[in-house]
Formats: structure tokens, sequence, C-alpha cells
């Protein structure tokens, strides 16, 4: 897993699980896919492979 800063659009449509999480139990329950690019930012991990929305939100920087 590496280190990656991301911007707050990244964070906002991505998923993602606190540090003290587990990547190994996301991906053994399924909830994320076995291969999904998962990176590091500040305290959180973020699946880079699935995409979230809410199409009613805006996202302006």
């Amino acid at each position: 897993m590496e280190y990656r800063k991301l911007t707050k659009y990244d964070k906002a449509v991505h998923p993602s699980i606190h540090y003290t999480g587990s990547v190994k139990g996301m991906k053994d329950l399924g909830f994320w896919g076995k291969n999904d690019k998962c990176v590091m930012c500040s305290q959180y991990i973020y699946n880079l492979s699935i995409f979230i929305s809410n199409q009613q939100k805006r996202f302006i920087e």
C-alpha cells in the first residue's frame, strides 16, 4: 500500500476506512475486491478502484 496526498474530490468519491481498520477484512468479506488499489492518506485508507457518488452534491475546490 502506498501513501498518497488526495484531493477533496478523491476523498469524497472513494470509500474509505480508518487506518485502524482491516483492509484484509474488507477484501475477505467481499466489500472490496481482491485486486483493488488502496492508498493511505492521513488517517484513512481509500479504495481507489471503487467510485461512490451523490448526484445532488457538487464538488467545488
